[in-house]
């Protein structure tokens, strides 16, 4: 009887309600994204095999890192501005968009320049190029960001889902007709044409506001600005941590270690998707209970740290001892050597999922430049490991740079955060 009545409380209060059906669309996208993104893209990789594999996933590599650039860092500024600043909503996208636009301008610059100078292959340049062409779609991220504000992400869920789809057969499409590298980077640009197209349709016919009589307001401009340029190196570093081994693979190694690299790492990047997951839905009340006081905002991120610790690492330790099966099993024998990899790879996102609730304080108590310090120590980390361990020990180099990198990070971003709001060390102190 307990039980029941509280799940009867819970489904009158609206609050929880209009939180689950969110958490309910998210879980739904990222289903989907998980379905179809492993299904196609491990017959993508079987279809390439690792060495076209490993020079496919290198080009996407290099386009993440410069449109890590473009998103200027803003995304969660946005959302806080628009859950805190209703009457400003339209104003606020509008601003946000045009700085957007001007972020994927100076990445594509950026990525021009890197490519010409640099001594690619005339293949990795021209599926690069294509590829790259992605960013300018990527400014529509603020309909996204809208609808998360707002607690009704279910429209850029049937955006994604639609464009997951649709793009998703088209690479089947391509596979059957035994088609060439350069029309599967085709198929990646379609993809985020597709996104932006659907988010255009759907914001148009759902949202109410009037983002037509704005353009950009400098103040406003200047303000999220002031917030969000430490996380302008958080956004390049957080790539840089995934997608810099593929780049210094490619360089230092091979283009077939790249392909056992990637196949590793589209897998143990599926549970990078659960903060995502969550995160969407739990943002904007984590903002709601600082507002309550310290100890509310403290002991929601204890709660949901621990929850998050009792599930990640028996997952961890599962997926490690079954690596080589995993790999095998879905990637067919000619990617065996990725099980290694994945068996030490699923361990590097361990703190990124542990403690996602914990790093978004530093969004929502304004202590945005504490990313900017774990960008430059991941940045250099990265680098630095990549090119001591890549030429001792090849493609599995990589995998230690990236789980050494993950776990100084966590470290760095723990000490720094507990002097301004002590949230796991006893007693609470806001700054």
């Amino acid at each position: 009887m307990y039980l029941l009545g509280k799940i009867k409380e819970l489904r009158n209060n609206k609050y929880f309600v209009k939180y689950a059906k969110n958490t309910f669309w998210l879980i739904a996208d990222n289903a989907t994204k998980l379905i179809v993104g492993l299904l196609v893209g491990v017959w993508v990789a079987r279809h390439l095999g690792p060495e076209d594999f490993g020079i496919y996933s290198y080009a996407i590599s290099i386009v993440a890192i410069f449109g890590g650039i473009a998103t200027l860092g803003l995304d969660n500024i946005v959302v806080r501005e628009l859950v805190d600043k209703k009457e400003c909503r339209e104003k606020t996208l509008a601003t946000a968009y045009v700085l957007k636009c001007l972020g994927a301008t100076l990445s594509l610059l950026l990525f021009f320049i890197v490519l010409f100078c640099f001594d690619f292959s005339t293949e990795t340049r021209e599926i690069s190029i294509i590829m790259a062409f992605s960013i300018v779609f990527q400014t529509l991220n603020v309909i996204k960001l809208y609808f998360q504000s707002i607690v009704k992400i279910k429209y850029f869920v049937i955006s994604s889902v639609l464009s997951v789809v649709i793009s998703g057969s088209v690479k089947v499409y391509l596979i059957l007709s035994d088609a060439p590298l350069i029309s599967f980077a085709k198929a990646f640009l379609f993809e985020s044409f597709l996104l932006s197209a659907f988010l255009v349709v759907l914001y148009r016919i759902k949202s109410d506001t009037k983002t037509k009589k704005y353009f950009l307001d400098l103040n406003l401009a200047k303000s999220l600005m002031n917030d969000s340029w430490p996380l302008i190196f958080a956004a390049i570093a957080s790539v840089v941590k995934l997608k810099l081994g593929h780049v210094m693979l490619g360089n230092l190694g091979t283009y077939e270690e790249v392909g056992y690299y990637s196949a590793a790492l589209r897998i143990s990047e599926l549970w990078f998707l659960i903060p995502v997951l969550l995160g969407t839905s739990i943002y904007p009340a984590l903002i709601k209970a600082n507002k309550n006081g310290a100890v509310d905002l403290r002991d929601k991120v204890i709660l949901i740290t621990r929850a998050m610790l009792l599930f990640a690492l028996p997952f961890a330790i599962v997926v490690s001892v079954l690596s080589k099966f995993i790999i095998v099993l879905l990637y067919g024998n000619d990617f065996e050597i990725a099980g290694k990899y994945l068996s030490i790879q699923i361990w590097s996102g361990l703190p990124y999922v542990v403690l996602f609730a914990y790093s978004q304080v530093t969004y929502i108590i304004g202590k945005t430049k504490i990313h900017l310090y774990l960008s430059i120590l991941s940045i250099f980390s990265i680098a630095i490991f990549n090119y001591l361990l890549i030429p001792l020990i090849g493609g599995i180099g990589a995998v230690y740079a990236s789980l050494i990198t993950n776990a100084l990070g966590s470290c760095l971003m723990i000490f720094l955060l507990e002097r301004e709001m002590r949230i796991f060390t006893k007693g609470i102190r806001n700054v």
